[in-house]
């Protein structure tokens, strides 16, 4: 028998539960995100205005239908299989992505946030999702991905270019050397002055050309030809090209001072690349009747875990800083090439270099005050 006491307490209760349904039936209607819900089979069976105007459907045109119905082609079997799983407690509910046909034919991508609905047996009884508009950001990320693919695809084509058009160009420079040597050989004595300092003038133009294709062919290498990434010990490296920069050090009776350096994983080949062209170009800039000084060292920077940094610094003739970003482009020179020799492009490539290590290079300076070339590589240990 019921008694009294549960009697007077039961339209209580009943009065509390429908006030609860009726709030929550106002929190689903009047919700800002697009929302539905479906039962174990997968069918709608509530869905809000906002999603309505989601998806440009009246509530009677999608409740009672199946929910994958309402997506594209292309992702229709995949949810069912998927919905059909997580309903039967087989798959976890994650957060997914899924393109949705408006009722106008356009489609959209959303970012669905699914719930359980359980009942007071604690039985799966449908899933409610939340759906958030992604359609402009996956636009963005497809038109990105696609201006990526594009970039790739144009520098692929220009470095073969480069190494192909720098092949073709050395045969024919080599016969104008090898026939302006002959010709100084043989015929010196027979061209006068005038000819013999048009000759002179040639072949220092197409030694120069000699030059700049190496040194394009380099630059194309640094992706072109990659080597794997091994461990590798700066300061051997270092302490190597400063050797094979002997001579060049003791004409100008200066010194290389090398101190330890750190391990990396990188590519042996372009490490040693990289010392030879930041030391030769040190080397180079020197200031008249200054004998040049060479510095290269480990400039620890605390809170940079996992980071290396190594400075290369010089006692030469510095630059403005003005021209920070110029002098690492290709075929950017701050001087005459009467006044110093080179291309212009090694910089270049050790920029080229450590971008494909995930690195990066920067320069502090200021006219006759020498000038550091810093490079950051990972660690990679």
């Amino acid at each position: 028998m019921t008694s009294i006491g549960e009697e007077l307490e039961r339209p209580d209760i009943e009065a509390r539960l429908h006030e609860s349904e009726e709030r929550y039936r106002g929190l689903f209607e009047d919700a800002p995100v697009a929302c539905h819900e479906i039962d174990r089979e997968g069918i709608v069976v509530r869905v809000n205005p906002a999603e309505c105007a989601l998806l440009g459907f009246a509530p009677d045109e999608m409740i009672g239908r199946p929910v994958w119905e309402l997506m594209s082609l292309d992702d229709r079997d995949k949810s069912s299989l998927s919905l059909r799983r997580k309903l039967s407690g087989q798959e976890i509910l994650t957060r997914v992505e899924r393109e949705y046909t408006r009722g106008d034919g356009t489609t959209l991508f959303l970012d669905i946030h699914p719930r359980l609905i359980l009942n007071a047996a604690g039985e799966i009884v449908g899933i409610r999702s939340f759906m958030i508009d992604i359609t402009q950001r996956k636009r963005a990320e497809k038109a990105l991905q696609s201006q990526a693919e594009e970039l790739a695809r144009s520098n692929s084509e220009l470095e073969q270019f480069a190494y192909v058009a720098s092949h073709d160009l050395q045969e024919p420079l080599r016969k104008i050397l090898a026939f302006g040597d002959r010709l100084t050989a043989k015929c010196g004595d027979k061209l006068g002055a005038e000819g013999s300092d048009y000759l002179a003038r040639m072949r220092m133009a197409a030694s120069r050309m000699q030059s700049l294709i190496h040194d394009l062919l380099s630059l194309s290498r640094v992706t072109s030809r990659p080597r794997p990434f091994a461990p590798v010990d700066l300061t051997e490296i270092a302490s190597g090209v400063v050797l094979d920069l002997e001579s060049r050090i003791e004409q100008l009776g200066g010194r290389v001072e090398v101190g330890p350096l750190p391990l990396v994983i990188a590519d042996r080949m372009q490490m040693s690349q990289l010392l030879l062209n930041l030391i030769a170009n040190a080397l180079r800039f020197h200031k008249p009747d200054v004998s040049p000084v060479v510095k290269v060292f480990d400039e620890c920077v605390p809170g940079t875990a996992g980071v290396c940094r190594v400075a290369v610094e010089d006692n030469g003739i510095g630059f403005d800083e003005k021209y920070l970003d110029r002098i690492f482009q290709v075929f950017q020179r701050l001087h005459g090439r009467g006044v110093y020799e080179g291309s212009g492009i090694g910089l270049a490539i050790c920029r080229k270099i450590l971008e494909r290590h995930g690195g990066s290079i920067t320069a502090s300076s200021k006219p006759g005050g020498g000038a550091k070339f810093t490079i950051t590589l990972p660690l990679g240990l």
